[in-house]
């Protein structure tokens, strides 16, 4: 039996007194049955008369977000829970693109094919709640015992190319062999260029599972050969190191998703031969600017580390501070397995680890000190925060006193 949230309950047995079936479909039976927590619900309500008796039905137990309309399905974020609500459906794909399908609602479809346009069998198993039986057609809890990700429908698997980034994912998640048929059919994807149909963000979003849900991302790397990706992504050809770096940041991760997907890349495009390919790499899946920056930037700085001399100076590691996040560059390096204790325990000293530090001299003190605004403004706040850096002054009155002196200086000269 699959266990469900406490919170369900009121909601099912409301569908169910109207006559209703509701059936949990997907990721959360594939997650529940591999022993994993999951927050993302999908229910399938068969036997309902129309979209709007659903809405009826469910609109007291909660906010309804109806952008789904066209597909059937109602959305529920239910404490915490992120809860779909579908009728079931076929689709047909009548144009190119991710949009190109027309969708047929019957909520008397048998699951049997309503799961058939599921993507991969270890999704299409359902669960129905009011009789507590498993609902596995395409014997997909068979494949997950035996580690095996393959497809539902031959015919149309195809007709969604994502299928191919979402085939990387789910190997890497779950630790998956793909059988040699959905090979066929990735590399029909690739070989055809259907993949040229797909917008950014859809394939950003399976290369963020793959990067941030996977133990071992290299698996589904790995498959960008396999699958004939490669002529998509040949920056990918350059690693040599065969993905097994990013294995090791995916168990250095700090949890905070953005730093993650940054510190992941980073790590990725490390050997890439110039800022040029890793930036045109980048931009192939991902329009986000202030993670490029961030990735392009240590990638910029790759062997600052390297070129720092001994022995090492507070200044340098101050100035290193300002080029760069030590402590994730250190995580960076920790991944490629190379260790830089030293510079980590005098940034830590310093208090820079994290961040560079904050000038003690700002615009407002050169105007206290009866300077108009002008484009030397610039100039003498660099020229004051290196030597904050160099730590000629500790302090803001210190800091006060060498404006003062600097000032005279300058006027002098």
């Amino acid at each position: 039996m699959i266990k469900i949230p406490e919170l369900l309950i009121p909601l099912i047995d409301a569908l169910h007194s109207n006559g209703a079936t509701a059936v949990i479909v997907g990721g959360y039976i594939r997650d529940t049955i591999l022993g994993e927590n999951s927050k993302d619900i999908d229910i399938e309500v068969y036997n309902i008369s129309t979209y709007e008796a659903m809405i009826g039905i469910l609109k007291p137990f909660g906010n309804l977000n109806l952008v789904g309309k066209s597909f059937g399905v109602l959305k529920m974020d239910l404490e915490g829970y992120d809860i779909d609500f579908s009728l079931p459906r076929i689709e047909t794909k009548i144009s190119p693109g991710h949009k190109g399908f027309d969708v047929t609602l019957d909520s008397k479809l048998p699951f049997t094919e309503a799961a058939k346009r599921r993507d991969f069998t270890i999704n299409s198993i359902g669960y129905d709640i009011q009789s507590g039986s498993i609902l596995d057609p395409y014997n997909g809890i068979l494949d997950l015992k035996n580690k095996k990700l393959t497809y539902v429908n031959k015919d149309t698997f195809v007709e969604d190319p994502l299928r191919i980034f979402r085939a990387l994912q789910f190997s890497a998640r779950f630790e998956l062999t793909c059988s040699l048929e959905l090979i066929d059919l990735c590399r029909y994807i690739a070989d055809n260029d259907l993949i040229t149909e797909l917008p950014k963000e859809r394939i950003y979003e399976e290369f963020l599972k793959l990067l941030l849900k996977a133990q071992k991302p290299s698996i589904g790397f790995m498959l960008f050969k396999t699958f004939n990706l490669l002529r998509f992504f040949p920056q990918l050809s350059n690693i040599t190191n065969d993905f097994k770096y990013l294995d090791n940041m995916a168990n250095l991760k700090t949890n905070d998703p953005k730093t993650d997907v940054i510190l992941m890349l980073s790590v990725l495009v490390f050997d890439f031969k110039t800022l040029d390919e890793a930036e045109l790499f980048l931009h192939k899946f991902l329009d986000e600017k202030f993670i490029i920056e961030e990735v392009l930037n240590f990638y910029t700085h790759k062997d600052i580390l390297d070129q720092i001399s001994s022995p090492i100076t507070n200044y340098t590691i101050n100035l290193l501070s300002t080029k760069i996040n030590i402590k994730n560059m250190l995580l960076i390096h920790e991944a490629r397995e190379m260790n830089y204790e030293d510079i980590k325990n005098r940034a830590i000293k310093l208090d820079v680890f994290t961040c560079k530090p904050k000038p003690l001299i700002m615009g407002r003190d050169l105007i206290f000190m009866g300077l108009m605004p002008s484009e030397l403004f610039t100039d003498i706040l660099d020229t004051l925060y290196d030597a904050q850096l160099q730590e000629l002054f500790l302090d803001h009155e210190n800091a006060m006193i060498w404006l003062s002196e600097y000032l005279k200086e300058i006027k002098h000269h």
